[in-house]
């Protein structure tokens, strides 16, 4: 029988390599820990190019796509913020895969999407993934200026001309 203290985990990404994996006590939510592997002499302001020094040291994490049924799985980065020796400017690692403007992976984002494609509700998704509703309702709403867009272009090519205008007193805000 595989238990949990079996389980080793050897993974590298883009400058991270993953620690540990852990869950909760109670089996709701899943954590896998990712550290800087970046070394301070290779890394050089990208306002100015000059040599930086390490600031301090941050932690963030995304929500990714659960790995088990009800199990939330989240992915914890370890970071550096870098300070530059010249300018003074700070930045910070880039934490790769993750889905721009929001903490949620590529991953998680593009299971959202095929959810919505398939017209499952915003609650229901929330309760499937455990990503928090306003980070889905902000996908819902990228999703559907995609798809007017390629309503719209489809219509151009089309040459479709409209011939008559119907307005309805209720509107979606």
């Amino acid at each position: 029988m595989l238990c949990f203290d079996d389980i080793k985990v050897e993974y590298s990404c883009q400058g991270y390599k993953a620690t540990h994996l852990g869950i909760s006590p109670d089996e709701r939510s899943s954590v896998l820990f990712f550290e800087s592997e970046v070394k301070t002499k290779d890394v050089h302001c990208p306002f100015c190019g000059h040599d930086v020094y390490m600031h301090e040291i941050y932690d963030t994490h995304l929500n990714d796509v659960p790995i088990w049924a009800g199990v939330m799985h989240r992915l914890h980065f370890f970071g550096h913020r870098y300070k530059c020796k010249q300018c003074g400017k700070t930045f910070t690692e880039e934490i790769p895969f993750v889905y721009p403007g929001t903490r949620i992976t590529e991953r998680a984002a593009n299971q959202i999407k095929s959810f919505l494609k398939h017209k499952i509700s915003v609650r229901s998704i929330q309760e499937i993934t455990g990503i928090h509703w306003d980070t889905i309702r902000k996908m819902q709403t990228e999703y559907m200026k995609e798809k007017i867009a390629e309503r719209k272009s489809e219509l151009e090519m089309s040459g479709y001309q409209p011939r008559f205008l119907a307005v309805d007193e209720f509107a979606i805000h």
